[in-house]
């Protein structure tokens, strides 16, 4: 746009040069061309203005590290011509406030539609709103622009790499365990309930045989052991006293999402929170299986951090005291003083990816964090 901007300036210099100096009157019109053009266009792009439309597509989930190719959609629904059309398109990654900015340029041709493709993707996750910010038309030179009231934005998430975290829950003498249901997709070791019953294939436990059945039937029948379903878990993740490292953001990301799989693999039911730090609220979200936790998983990583502010221990103990639970995981980088208050209904496992120490705690560090925390206690 400024090479234009400076052809312009320098080729009408020329032109009034031979004007003045030799009384050229090729030059001279020349020169009047030069001028009248951008003037001319602007109203017809004063008409398009409010007529235009743009879009935003994007894949919906990409993995770290890749680029996803998106594509910025440009419709113009009238008879008149757009030739030169920048477009502000901004990048932001709502988990760690990585952004960029960058400056598009197409045309729109009369009831026609302008694609253009551009590449867009993370070294960490999160969720990337992309968004157009500013429609601009010029003229052929680039010198008078008319902004365009039309916007659009699209998300895409860039999943965590999970890393096997084995989760055992330790049972709690001062809390009531909840494992009064079972689950409906998946057998367990529980015998005193049935899973299903079925016909016996080599290898089953002389325990699981239904011999009532079995007579009945003049065939073996088994029944499998059902699995309890424990809801009696919170995971939490603290976006309060975040320093703003994206790499140590990244860390706690993979952390909360991994713990949650783990859980929901072991058929686990549990909740799933953390203090949106713009409201001062405390998002919770209930887990019943991995379903849960794929459409829950774009919305966390949005959940931006800051330094200062409220803390989620403190919102959750004083606004959602019924979250608090026998088994609960802690996830951040600076400790909230609350977090103890959470162990007046059961046990809290913290897990820190910061530089201040907790008694109890497990800390993590950026380097090791998937040798760190392969096995923890809850």
């Amino acid at each position: 746009m400024i090479a234009m901007k400076l052809g312009w300036a320098v080729l009408e210099g020329i032109c009034v040069w031979l004007t003045l100096y030799y009384g050229s009157s090729g030059a001279l019109a020349l020169a009047a061309a030069l001028l009248v053009l951008p003037l001319g266009s602007l109203p017809i792009h004063l008409f398009l203005r409010k007529r235009l439309r743009v879009r935003v597509e994007a894949p919906a989930v990409v993995r770290k590290g890749d680029e996803g190719g998106v594509t910025i959609c440009l419709e113009n629904p009238t008879l008149l011509p757009a030739l030169r059309i920048r477009c502000r398109v901004t990048t932001r990654n709502q988990l760690n406030g990585e952004s960029c900015t960058q400056n598009v340029m197409m045309w729109a041709f009369p009831k026609r539609e302008r694609r253009t493709s551009l590449r867009v993707g993370s070294e960490y996750c999160g969720r990337i709103r992309i968004s157009v910010e500013q429609v601009k038309l010029y003229d052929c030179f680039g010198l008078v622009g008319v902004r365009c009231g039309c916007t659009a934005e699209a998300h895409m998430t860039v999943q965590p790499d999970t890393f096997p975290i084995r989760v055992n829950l330790i049972p709690n003498p001062d809390s009531q365990e909840d494992s009064d249901s079972y689950s409906q997709e998946r057998p367990g070791a529980d015998l005193t309930e049935t899973f299903q019953i079925r016909e016996y294939v080599p290898g089953d436990s002389m325990r699981q045989i239904h011999w009532k059945l079995s007579g009945k039937f003049d065939r073996l029948i088994v029944r499998d052991p059902a699995l309890p379903i424990t809801r009696n878990v919170l995971v939490f993740w603290e976006r309060t006293g975040q320093s703003g490292s994206v790499k140590r953001i990244d860390a706690q990301a993979e952390t909360v999402v991994s713990a949650c799989r783990s859980l929901s693999d072991s058929g686990v039911q549990f909740t799933l929170g953390w203090n949106d730090t713009d409201s001062n609220v405390c998002v919770l979200h209930e887990i019943c299986g991995m379903e849960d936790l794929v459409g829950v998983i774009p919305r966390l990583l949005c959940a931006a951090g800051r330094k200062d502010g409220v803390g989620g221990a403190s919102l959750l103990v004083q606004t959602r005291p019924d979250a608090l639970c026998g088994h609960m995981v802690y996830i951040g980088e600076e400790p909230c003083a609350d977090v103890l208050q959470m162990q007046r209904l059961g046990h809290v496992t913290a897990l820190l990816c910061g530089e201040s120490p907790l008694e109890g705690s497990i800390p993590f560090d950026v380097g090791r964090y998937r040798e760190q925390l392969g096995e923890i206690d809850v």
